[in-house]
């Protein structure tokens, strides 16, 4: 069955306007599972996703993320999009990831004095993973809401069985100095998609290369069911601490002594750094987080069915009903072209890569059904576990199916992009220009014409 067969779906409404071709391997990181090592990559686009006269996103911060996001459009922009949405106001999303990333999967834990702390190996992992949170998008993938409280990760825990998984904090949940978690009624237990936990063997906890011990997610549906929800953050010397797993428990499966590292500053932003006593991470200057206004949707927390608040500043309001779902934003930079040829190149590539992923998985998936199926002596039990196994194989079919389609929308986007950035338009500055001199031609032509 051709996978990648043409959908009938209006993914993005009419209002993608275009989006990055960009370098021609695919992903930040290897995906789940997976042995493969990616360098850290620029990668940047120019996309222009509104029909007013001359498109100025960037030169005018009402229609621009700048207003609601402040620093972060610029910083996060070389990696990704950002997009306007109903639920939570302007979303980043990174755009040339494997088509099975998820959060928190290309880096490792640590414990800190802000207990267990992700350090991640991807260029955008100081801000996404300890600030705001991500929420889940049929079309999109993964969408990260900004956010202005600093933390040593955002996770919800599960253990049991063997394993450990986490997996993003929702909007829904938020976190205040002095008091901890607010749920606002969100239940960590039932609330979090099972394919959004990436699980692990207890025992490769600490691995720095954690991507490749991770589960195929088709599992997570059965596995979910013998854990148990352990996230607990707290505050210390208003310090957020991330509490959830037990050091005692992972020192005893693994064998090893889990020490203590220091969080402390650095320059780098593309990648944070273990060393012997200490972790680097980026963190930015106050004064530049101050400049996010969006940050109490996803500090606070949202209830579910309402949407936060997102300052209208003259562009159109989010929650008309006449209003697109999404509106994409252009990036803060430029971004190289790919030549047509280039492009299908590209596309060849990441389709081929989709389906030689998505065999490994489904042949992961048989093999360790076989060895359970095998473990098995008693007819009653056998059967059991055959049904569950079935669960866990129709849960494979309808992520192959979603991964097929984002990587369709993706494609479809790259190539918009290559026309309406052809070579030898004129940039929005140069395009104002040109009007105010025409306009001031104009005036001064009529003048003339009076005089005479």
């Amino acid at each position: 069955m051709n996978l990648l067969r043409p959908a009938t779906f209006a993914i993005l409404l009419g209002v993608v306007t275009g989006c990055a071709a960009y370098a021609q391997s695919p992903g930040y990181g290897p995906p789940p599972g997976s042995n493969q090592q990616y360098d850290d990559r620029d990668r940047y686009d120019d996309r222009r996703g509104d029909d007013r006269r001359d498109g100025n996103w960037r030169d005018d911060d009402r229609y621009s993320p700048r207003g609601d996001v402040g620093f972060f459009y610029e910083e996060l922009s070389p990696y990704g999009d950002w997009v306007l949405t109903r639920h939570y106001g302007w979303a980043w999303f990174p755009y040339d990831v494997h088509p099975y990333w998820r959060p928190y999967s290309d880096g490792r834990w640590v414990a800190t004095e802000y207990g267990w702390t992700w350090v991640s190996y991807e260029p955008f992992g100081w801000a996404t993973y300890h600030y705001g949170r991500w929420a889940w998008d049929q079309r999109f993938g993964w969408l990260w809401v900004p956010g202005t409280v600093w933390g040593p990760a955002w996770v919800s825990w599960q253990h049991g069985g063997g394993y450990l998984g986490w997996a993003p904090l929702p909007p829904a949940v938020g976190f205040e100095i002095g008091v901890g978690i607010r749920l606002g009624g969100f239940n960590l237990s039932v609330g979090i998609r099972p394919d959004a936990y990436s699980f692990v063997p207890e025992r490769s906890f600490l691995d720095p290369r954690l991507s490749r011990y991770m589960l195929p997610t088709a599992r997570n549906v059965t596995i979910i069911h013998n854990t148990t929800n352990i996230t607990n953050y707290t505050t210390i010397d208003n310090r957020v601490v991330n509490r959830g797993v037990d050091v005692r428990r992972i020192e005893q499966v693994t064998g090893q002594r889990v020490p203590s590292l220091r969080v402390a500053g650095t320059t780098l932003k593309t990648r944070s750094a273990v060393a012997k006593s200490e972790v680097r991470i980026y963190r930015p200057e106050r004064q530049k987080l101050e400049t996010v206004r969006i940050g109490p949707s996803a500090n606070a927390g949202l209830r579910e069915g309402t949407p936060p608040t997102v300052q209208d500043n003259g562009r159109p309001a989010t929650q008309r009903r006449d209003a697109p779902e999404y509106q994409i934003a252009p990036r803060a930079v430029p971004a190289p072209r790919n030549d047509p040829q280039q492009l299908d190149r590209i596309e060849r590539r990441e389709q081929q890569d989709l389906l030689k992923y998505q065999a490994d998985e489904k042949r992961k998936i048989d093999k360790l059904q076989q060895q359970e199926i095998a473990r098995v002596g008693a007819q009653a039990e056998r059967e059991k576990i055959v049904k569950r196994q079935q669960v866990e194989r129709e849960a494979l079919q309808q992520q192959q199916r979603i991964a097929a389609q984002q990587l369709e929308v993706r494609q479809k986007a790259k190539r918009e992009s290559v026309r309406v950035n052809q070579p030898g338009r004129a940039t929005n500055q140069s395009q104002k220009k040109l009007a105010d001199e025409d306009d001031e031609n104009k005036k001064k032509s009529e003048d003339d014409k009076r005089k005479k």
